[in-house]
């Protein structure tokens, strides 16, 4: 399926456009293409749609129109994901797309191709204010891409006249294609056409506009009077562009439009990151624009076993490609910069300094004509250049790296470039060892590389040589810098922000930050987010070589007390990765208490967050470090912590044997307090594997004990957990009863979010009494508050239970819209449990709104995930749900029926809940 912006706005289904509802749709359409792939908020499709206007309805509208054209899409063969609602509004993902074709040929330089793309003005028949000024940018950019077609093709003598003409007839003020057709004129031997075409403009301008013609095109016509013969041709000291240079596509268009707009670049970036091929390769796509010539200068500002090249000998080295005798280059840098900007004024020409090292070394080399195009590059973010564009380099992206690998080796790459860290240097190292030894394959590359041993030292030939060009880095830091690039060497997590740098290097946090700002500017540090700093995997190899035991070893001491300290939400969520590594290397070096401490203080953040991989990985290191320790509460803790944790990933039998050793660690170590709150975790896992005589057991001992022991903590979810059993099996009477005790108690205790969970299950009780009103304002009064504490997992519990009262009172529209936010609100948790039960009231909805193939799909989704976690009862729910959709569909639903009514009469239950007739 193919989308267009550049013409009509279309949607195509082979050779036929979409027939879209209308002007509306199409102005939605159009603002959803021209932000393809981002979210697009629902207040800005209002402005779109009716500009300062909007009615009352104006959002409502806007979500109908939306839907309407998704369903159009999907019913046209586009997939379910070509248009979803996102956040605060919709996010458009169109498969095959012109604008970008047409960008993604103008980044190679196919610019026929890319023209090829248009049928006519952007957004053409799309009449919208708020899109016009969109619409205007993309022709321009159409234009330009035309005069850089052209500007090619002349150079390479093809002829343009007649385009040309046409062209500067239909924009009689673009002075860029007057520009190309006096230089086609004069190229064809046309001399006097070419001047006349000069003066016609003139004439115009100063009697429409009252201007003269700018300063290029005044210097053009000069050239061409004087009828100089090598117009366009001029000595180029570029270095040698490499025939396979790969990727960059969007950096490069930065490079090229900055230059074209008169601004000069800056590119930095780590060492081996491709700065100079970036810049050597650009240089020689701008070649052509520059008519009296392209300067290059080696600045050496980090080249093995050579100092930076003084700024006075690199004028030297610029003035002797602009022909200036040796015997007329004056002495010092003052009087050598100032013959540099006299003989360069004026002039166009392209400069490029590679390898600078500082801004005193540039400060002198800067030409004083805004005609000279400069490009400069280096390792540090230079300040030196005044209104330039500033262009970072990272590594490759995974499959340009891919691809640079297989044009260097001629091979295909088998994870070679990943294991380079995606560095282009290193990517062309290897590909080039992999050259000169015919006797390897890749694989045997790639495993040398993956081997245990020394990366660094693979990644060397011929003189080139990573660990070298690091080296050359670290060596320009000063004595602080170097101590906290080697410490940073050792950090076990994957970054590292400034309190956690503070305390590995035992400085103050302002101290840390400057030195991480330092390591940043000289690009051996990234910065993923802000306040974040992390190593490129090869520097990292790097700066842990360079690390010396008798400072790392206190420092990570120093370290490790930092996350055992730990601190609120933000810094959990910011540290969450991190958390992981450090609590595996504590416990990896015997650091059993900071282990499990760090563990413990972690495991309620990642299993609210859904965080569900990590949540496991802390929680069984945790446990492994206080089987060591062999404190009786501090193993039954770690057992709780993984029981949950088992819990949240959805896998219950693991989780039944991790929750039944916790209470056998309980009961051991007399504390009847624990014993209670396990019996009802085991409780809670029989009820999920659908044995729930077993579970109501387990929540009598449970009460019984917490009676005893005088717990409400342990009696507040055991009476709500009792409830739930209960309504399972029809005891509505004793539910409503065990329900109102739990609430009870969880107010008086101060528990919020307990009680908004036992007031869920309260009100969803009552609707099974068919008591609707006092359910729904228990439901309600529970999601108002989940939403008031910010309380996600609390929100979704209660909507579901408030959606499958609505569908008991037999209002499924209502019910759809409450378990469509919690299955979205579950989507972001990552809650399979929840979000199971989530999706068969969505499809109970659904089905009760006559959109059977809807419902169909939400159980099917139930179903899948309910088998592979053994959560029996929505299992069967699911079964159900499928049948009643297949049922509608007039399709043979017997077996999903059958396959119900076997699970429900093992679990001992008497039919399905909330059956939709």
């Amino acid at each position: 399926m193919e989308f267009r912006v550049l013409g009509p706005v279309q949607c195509r289904s082979g050779m036929r456009p979409l027939k879209l509802a209308g002007p509306r749709q199409e102005r939605i359409l159009a603002a959803l293409l021209l932000d393809a792939d981002r979210v697009v908020s629902v207040s800005r499709l209002v402005d779109v749609v009716w500009d300062e206007d909007p009615p009352a309805t104006a959002t409502r509208q806007i979500r109908n129109l939306t839907t309407a054209l998704k369903r159009s899409l999907v019913a046209a063969g586009a997939g379910e994901d070509v248009l979803s609602a996102e956040g605060p509004g919709f996010v458009l993902r169109p498969p095959t797309f012109d604008l970008r074709g047409f960008e993604e040929h103008v980044s190679r330089g196919e610019f026929r191709e890319a023209l090829a793309c248009w049928q006519g003005p952007a957004l053409s028949g799309v009449d919208s204010p708020a899109l016009r000024g969109e619409a205007d940018e993309l022709d321009e950019r159409r234009l330009s891409v035309v005069e850089r077609c052209l500007d090619e093709e002349i150079t390479a003598g093809e002829d343009a006249v007649a385009e040309l003409t046409a062209l500067v007839a239909e924009h009689p003020f673009r002075e860029g294609f007057l520009g190309l057709l006096m230089r086609a004129l004069h190229q064809q031997g046309r001399q006097a056409d070419a001047l006349n075409a000069y003066r016609r403009a003139q004439t115009r301008l100063v009697d429409e506009l009252g201007i003269d013609p700018g300063p290029k095109l005044r210097e053009l016509y000069e050239r061409i009077l004087r009828d100089e013969p090598e117009y366009g041709k001029a000595r180029s000291f570029l270095p040698y562009d490499v025939p396979d240079f790969t990727g960059r596509e969007g950096e490069l268009r930065r490079l090229l439009d900055a230059v074209r707009l008169g601004r000069p670049v800056v590119v930095d970036g780590m060492a081996g990151v491709g700065k100079t091929s970036l810049a050597v390769h650009a240089a020689h796509r701008l070649a052509p624009d520059f008519p009296d010539g392209q300067l290059f200068v080696d600045l050496h500002g980090h080249s093995p076993a050579r100092a930076p090249l003084p700024p006075e000998a690199a004028l030297e080295a610029l003035l002797g490609q602009l022909d200036i005798p040796a015997s007329r280059i004056p002495g010092g840098v003052d009087r050598r910069a100032e013959l540099w900007r006299a003989r360069t004024a004026g002039r166009s020409l392209l400069v490029v300094l590679d390898n600078a090292a500082s801004a005193d070394q540039l400060w002198p080399l800067l030409p004083g004509s805004a005609t000279i195009a400069l490009v400069v590059t280096g390792r540090r973010r230079l300040a030196a250049v005044d209104g330039a564009a500033s262009i970072s380099l990272d590594v490759l992206p995974d499959e340009q790296a891919g691809a640079l690998f297989a044009a260097a080796s001629g091979q295909p790459d088998d994870g070679v470039a990943a294991l380079c860290g995606n560095l282009p240097l290193a990517i062309r190292i290897a590909a080039a060892r992999l050259q000169n030894r015919p006797q390897w394959t890749v694989t045997s590359l790639a495993d040398r590389l993956g081997s245990e041993h020394d990366r660094l030292a693979e990644l060397k030939v011929s003189g080139r040589d990573v660990a070298a060009a690091f080296t050359l880095s670290y060596q320009d830091l000063d004595t602080a810098q170097q101590r906290m690039f080697r410490l940073l060497g050792r950090n076990p997590g994957i970054d590292i922000g400034v309190p956690a740098a503070a305390a590995l290097a035992d400085v103050g946090e302002a101290e840390a930050e400057r030195l991480l700002e330092d390591l940043l500017d000289a690009h051996l540090l990234r910065q993923p987010a802000l306040g974040r700093y992390s190593f490129h995997d090869l520097i990292a190899e790097h700066a842990r070589h360079a690390a010396l035991d008798e400072e790392s070893v206190p420092a990570l001491g120093r370290l490790l007390d930092h996350y055992r300290d730990g601190g609120g939400d933000d810094w959990y969520a910011a540290e969450r990765a991190n958390l992981v590594a450090v609590t595996r290397h504590a416990l990896d070096g015997g650091q059993d208490e900071h282990a499990w401490r760090i563990a413990e203080n972690t495991v309620a953040y990642l299993r609210e967050t859904g965080h569900l991989d990590e949540l496991l990985a802390v929680a069984e290191t945790g446990l492994s470090a206080a089987r060591r320790i062999g404190d009786p509460l501090t193993i039954q803790l770690s057992l709780a912590s993984l029981t949950s944790a088992y819990w949240e990933n959805g896998r219950l039998t693991e989780g039944m044997d991790c929750a039944l050793r916790r209470l056998d660690v309980v009961r051991e170590s007399g504390d009847r307090g624990a014993e209670a709150i396990a019996l009802s975790k085991v409780g809670a896992l029989h009820s999920m594997l659908g044995d729930y005589p077993e579970a109501t057991r387990f929540y009598l001992d449970g009460l019984a004990v917490a009676d005893e022991t005088r717990s409400l903590e342990a009696a507040g979810p055991l009476w709500s957990n009792l409830s739930n059993a209960q309504e399972t099996l029809g005891l509505l009477d004793g539910a409503l009863t065990s329900a109102r005790r739990s609430v009870a108690i969880r107010e008086e205790i101060g528990d919020p979010r307990g009680t908004i969970q036992s007031s869920a299950q309260l009100g969803l009780v009552l609707a099974r009494l068919s008591r609707f009103e006092e359910a729904f304002d228990v439901t309600d009064r529970s999601i108002r508050a989940a939403q008031h504490l910010g309380y996600l997992f609390g929100e979704a519990w209660s909507r579901i239970d408030h959606a499958d009262a609505l569908l008991l009172a037999h209002r499924p529209a209502d019910a759809r819209e409450h378990a469509e936010r919690a299955c979205a609100i579950l989507t972001r948790l990552n809650h399979p449990l929840l979000l199971i039960m989530a999706a068969n009231s969505l499809g109970t909805a659904y089905l009760a709104l006559g959109e059977a193939e809807a419902s169909l799909r939400r159980h099917r989704l139930a179903l899948e995930t309910a088998r592979r976690i053994g959560y029996r009862l929505q299992e069967a729910r699911a079964l159900t749900g499928i049948g009643q959709a297949r049922a509608a569909l007039g399709v043979d639903a017997e077996a999903a029926f059958r396959a119900a009514q076997d699970h429900y009469t093992a679990m001992g239950l008497p039919a399905a809940p909330l059956v939709v007739t």
